[in-house]
């Protein structure tokens, strides 16, 4: 298996049906992906969209424990040699996992690969070219899933663990495409949209890396 593809989703039966045919209809052999959908507990008609793939994805149902669990989850149940995040309000380009996984595979002094991204609010959309691993997002980011075992995946107790990750293992190397191949469609409901809580995960970062704080600067802002 060469990649796992870990989807999180709660109540986003108006979005996750997009979620999925994003990754279905990759240009990548079926036979070498996985589509892991981790279900957080949704109270709406999330779970019905997610059983007309029950074929083609695997479903893993759960009472609601937050978003973060949700990948950890997902990962903990992965088989790829690679995986990749895929929140369920999000959607993939073409080409991200053929690119991705041909980068990991050709370079392997490199831990992780990413991409350019759009970020689509409010009916519009904005082409985000980071120059740094810290103007990314959750998701869209490629790991040797080796690496993720190795760090423990995501903690648990934080509101940005994506960025823990890159601040706790400080010799990971990146590759990043200067392609987009990831959409965020930022959502004023979002975790993110809550301003307060926002301050209070950057907090969190400065308190548990305080010799990071000009990494923590950098990051991107929501």
């Amino acid at each position: 298996m060469k990649v796992s593809i870990i989807i999180t989703v709660f109540n986003f039966e108006d979005m996750a049906d997009k979620a999925i045919q994003s990754v279905l209809t990759q240009d990548f052999p079926k036979e070498e992906m996985e589509i892991i959908v981790v279900n957080d507990g949704s109270t709406d008609g999330t779970i019905d969209v997610l059983n007309k793939y029950s074929k083609e994805i695997k479903i893993i149902n759960q009472l609601n424990q937050g978003a973060v669990r949700a990948a950890n989850i997902g990962l903990e149940n992965a088989l790829g040699e690679y995986v990749i995040k895929l929140d369920g309000d999000d959607f993939f380009e073409q080409g991200i996992l053929k690119e991705l996984v041909s980068i990991l595979d050709k370079n392997q002094n490199f831990d992780f690969a990413y991409s350019d991204y759009y970020e689509e609010i409010n009916g519009g959309r904005k082409l985000v070219s980071p120059e740094n691993i810290f103007e990314t997002i959750g998701g869209g980011v490629m790991f040797r899933r080796k690496r993720m075992i190795e760090t423990g995946y995501y903690n648990e107790q934080l509101f940005f663990p994506e960025y823990a990750l890159f601040l706790k293992n400080q010799n990971w190397r990146g590759f990043h495409i200067k392609t987009p191949f990831y959409v965020y469609c930022r959502r004023s409901e979002s975790l993110t949209g809550d301003h307060k809580r926002v301050e209070r995960g950057l907090q969190q970062l400065k308190d548990l890396f305080p010799e990071r704080a000009d990494e923590i600067s950098k990051i991107r802002s929501y």
